[in-house]
């Protein structure tokens, strides 16, 4: 049985449901945590079972998190919903729901022990020693930003799921003729002969005439347009900004020490092993051992059981008080007489410890004296904000408010979205640049614009001013830029005129050395290459060309360096002795991924055929207010 529920928690199935995330959650009181009751309205129903607004709401922020992780910001609600955000979580928890269901039908469960033991057992949550670590556990949720019911929910359900789909999915993997084509395709070999042209210095390519530079600019008049530019002012309120470590005395900096000492000191650790026994007589039995001599770890292998490595922890990470005391009260070396825990029977080693550490005062003065400034300028920010709002609100202009407020502004001339100014010069140090620009160029003048907030309690004011219209430029404004990039353009134009013509050469009768011979050319070879390896040597449109038709090929394309073209001809072909083995273990296991995942998205659609599924709207958006 707990093999498998390790494979449902670690197979394909499970990682739709985890997406990746190895989280954990405390070693003790998990049972506790097993029987926690859901509640909340319903977002959908399929048959009987139900998706509450909660869980709506853990799968809709992950959905937020994920899209945010693109952006390198806090999506907005506009962007959650043009990006799909919403449908993508009704989808997956749709599908859920509904093999949920089945499941209900079936009368598949998962017993609490089975879940104790296969996470307990895990091997995706021991640690380098292979281990069972308590502490890389709690680490890991925390880093995840999940707690012990989200997590259990998923591991739950992704055994049940398993075992749902598992007859249908398990084993199935891409048809070998397919492979054999992949491995054909991937490993075939080329060896080709080519040369390299460098395009001619563009100070030798005449001007162009007024009628080319006409033709040519009218064509790509789109690069030459003229962005348009915004000049604004704006007033940042952030503790940052606003704090002065120097308003803070001596006095304030002991009194904050004394009162927050617990920040400055690290408590005492300990590297805790353990092991639980599934009675007091198993136990006792490895008490004795350990006291004529046995080691823990023998005692426990003799049992058939396993030491747990709680890892280097403090007393308050020990939530039982008798473990916790025990552990503490160990020495280093010795194992504790049999205790009563939670689970059962256990004893206790301790392997090392490391002394509790106070920060003296003198060491953190400066920390201290930060810490003060950056609290006492939060009450700032919150008092200035709540002044310029309120001087708004009543109709007072920004700059107005600001002045009241207290707070300096700062005016920027006018840039486009990326910054810069007209001459090319960007302007520097903007605060929270990647979101204040957009929320500059999307202001409508005239309207009193939302302030910026980032970091928390922090916020740029801004107010609109000078605003240039995007235009197309004329002519003569970008003149001798255009001038350059026909040049430009020119240059390539004749080195893929010339390189055309040196293969119709060769494809004519004349040899390829012959050719390399008269043009001055260095004629290289490039032996052995595949798809794959071809692009380091020849780029993406030389490795396309020399594996564009048979043996005797002659081709022409753009080289690996900008400007310069190639000429190749095919010398060589080599086709796999065994196609297969061409085809690497990951992708041959991407494959198989694929293949079952079609499999399931058909059971998810069957499984809609025989269950509807209906959707509540006004919970939905219930459920995505409170995300926000």
């Amino acid at each position: 049985m707990l093999n498998q529920l390790r494979r449902g928690a670690s197979g394909w199935v499970a990682k739709v449901f985890l997406a990746g995330l190895a989280v954990s959650f405390v070693g003790w009181g998990i049972a506790d945590v097993l029987r926690s009751p859901g509640s909340g309205s319903q977002v959908l129903t399929a048959g009987d079972t139900t998706v509450s607004v909660r869980q709506y709401q853990e799968a809709y922020s992950e959905g937020l998190n994920r899209l945010g992780q693109r952006l390198q910001r806090r999506p907005s609600a506009e962007e959650a919903a043009t990006y799909g955000v919403d449908q993508q979580v009704l989808s997956q928890l749709s599908a859920f729901a509904l093999l949920d269901e089945q499941a209900r039908k079936d009368g598949i469960r998962v017993s609490d022990d089975g879940l104790i033991g296969l996470i307990q057992r895990d091997p995706a949550f021991h640690d380098g020693s292979g281990r069972f670590s308590r502490a890389t556990l709690q680490a890991t949720l925390r880093n995840a930003g999940m707690t012990e019911v989200m997590y259990l929910e998923r591991i739950r359900r992704a055994a049940i799921h398993d075992q749902l789909v598992a007859s249908l999915a398990d084993g199935a993997s891409v048809p070998a003729v397919f492979t054999e084509a992949l491995g054909a395709y991937s490993g075939e070999r080329r060896t080709m002969n080519y040369v390299t042209l460098q395009p001619r210095p563009v100070d030798d390519i005449a001007d162009p005439s007024v009628d080319e530079l006409d033709d040519f600019f009218t064509e790509h008049h789109g690069d030459y347009r003229a962005p348009e530019y915004r000049g604004f002012s704006y007033a940042l309120l952030s503790p940052a900004a606003l704090a002065d470590p120097a308003t803070v005395s001596d006095e304030q900096v002991a009194a904050f020490y004394e009162a927050n000492k617990a920040r400055y000191t690290t408590p005492e650790r300990r590297q805790v092993e353990q092991v639980v026994f599934p009675d007091r007589a198993a136990a006792d039995r490895a008490a004795s051992a350990i006291a004529g001599g046995t080691s823990l770890a023998d005692a426990a292998s003799a049992a058939s059981l396993t030491v747990a490595d709680l890892g280097r922890v403090p007393r308050s990470a020990i939530p039982n008080a008798t473990l916790a005391d025990a552990a503490f009260s160990a020495s280093v070396g010795t194992p504790t007489p049999v205790i009563d825990g939670p689970f059962g029977p256990v004893i206790l080693l301790v392997r090392a410890i490391e002394s509790e550490v106070v920060r003296p005062l003198d060491a953190v003065r400066d920390e201290v004296r930060q810490t003060l400034a950056l609290e006492a300028a939060n009450a700032k920010v919150t008092e200035a904000y709540t002044a310029i709002t309120d001087a708004l609100n009543s109709g007072a202009p920004l700059s107005e408010a600001l002045q009241q407020a207290g707070v300096a502004t700062i005016t920027v001339p006018p840039v486009d979205r990326t910054g810069t100014q007209a001459d090319g010069t960007r302007v520097a140090d903007l605060p929270s640049e990647a979101t204040l620009l957009p929320a500059v160029f999307t202001a409508e003048p005239g309207a009193d614009p939302t302030p910026v907030n980032f970091d928390g309690n922090s916020y740029v004011f801004f107010d609109l001013g000078e605003i240039t219209e995007a235009r197309d430029r004329k002519m003569d404004e970008v003149t001798d830029r255009v001038t350059a990039d026909w040049k430009r353009d020119e240059a390539g134009r004749l080195v893929e005129e010339r390189a055309r013509a040196l293969g119709d050469r060769v494809r004519g009768g004349e040899s390829f050395a012959a050719m390399a011979e008269v043009e001055g050319l260095t004629l290289q070879t490039a032996n052995s290459v595949t798809r794959e390896s071809g692009p380091a040597v020849l780029g993406q449109a030389g490795t396309r060309a020399a594996f564009s038709g048979p043996q005797g090929t002659v081709a022409h394309s753009p080289a690996l360096a900008s400007g310069e073209a190639l000429v190749l001809q095919v010398t060589e072909v080599a086709a796999p002795v065994d196609p297969a083995s061409n085809v690497a273990a990951n992708v041959r296991a991407s494959l198989d991924e694929t293949v079952r995942d079609d499999l399931y998205q058909s059971y998810i659609a069957r499984l809609q055929k025989v269950t509807s599924v209906n959707y509540n709207p006004g919970a939905i958006d219930q459920a995505k207010v409170g995300v926000r």
